[in-house]
């Protein structure tokens, strides 16, 4: 191998070693986030073709705007509170970051609802998909409300919690591998799980 070759070879190693690096992924991860509440300012939507989408969990968009509201109140007291120069700029700054941010995340999820078509069942919340379930492998779909809050994986089942908790129990006919909800920094994490709950919004029965 020539010396060149060998230095494009080291330097591709490193960019790839970059790429993985947690603090990268989580940039790459942020950076998306702003484009994809770009995307949802503009009305698009993320589907397959001739796929139909879920409904998204009721309540989420009235959590986003209480947290709203927090924020812009905490923004007016930290104002008030702190002289003024640097620290109330940089506070300023933070504050209208955060909620930028918050209103990303959900950007990200209304863009990408979890969908279904005639092949497949997909899970998913924003750039995170939870399960991808080919229909062939669905034993039977039944109605199973809870009122589970959390995303969690265990005991071979997958719960895909919420504020509106979860209408339907999918069960199948041989295990899948489900993502654990990890942070986008974070390697995937996956189980194998035989029982899917989500909220479906009737959309299926």
């Amino acid at each position: 191998m020539s010396w060149r070759n060998l230095r494009v070879d080291s330097v591709t190693k490193v960019l790839h070693l970059l790429r993985q690096h947690p603090a990268v992924r989580a940039a790459r991860y942020e950076w998306g986030l702003y484009r994809d509440l770009w995307w949802w300012t503009r009305g698009r939507t993320l589907l397959p073709e001739g796929a139909e989408a879920f409904p998204h969990q009721p309540g989420r968009l009235q959590l986003v705007a209480m947290f709203t509201v927090v924020i812009l109140i905490e923004l007016v007291v930290v104002h008030l509170l702190l002289p003024e120069g640097a620290l109330r700029i940089l506070a300023l700054l933070l504050s209208v970051w955060g909620i930028v941010f918050i209103w990303a995340l959900i950007a990200s999820e209304r863009i990408r609802p979890s969908y279904h078509d005639s092949q497949r069942v997909v899970l998913r919340r924003g750039r995170k998909i939870f399960a991808d379930i080919s229909r062939d492998l669905i034993s039977k779909q039944s109605p199973s409300r809870s009122h589970a809050a959390e995303t969690v994986v265990g005991d071979g089942e997958l719960i895909l919690g919420g504020p509106a908790g979860t209408d339907i129990l999918l069960t199948l006919h041989a295990p899948i591998e489900a993502a654990e909800d990890t942070y986008p920094w974070q390697k995937k994490r996956t189980q194998p799980v035989s029982r899917v709950r989500f909220y479906s919004g009737g959309v299926i029965r």
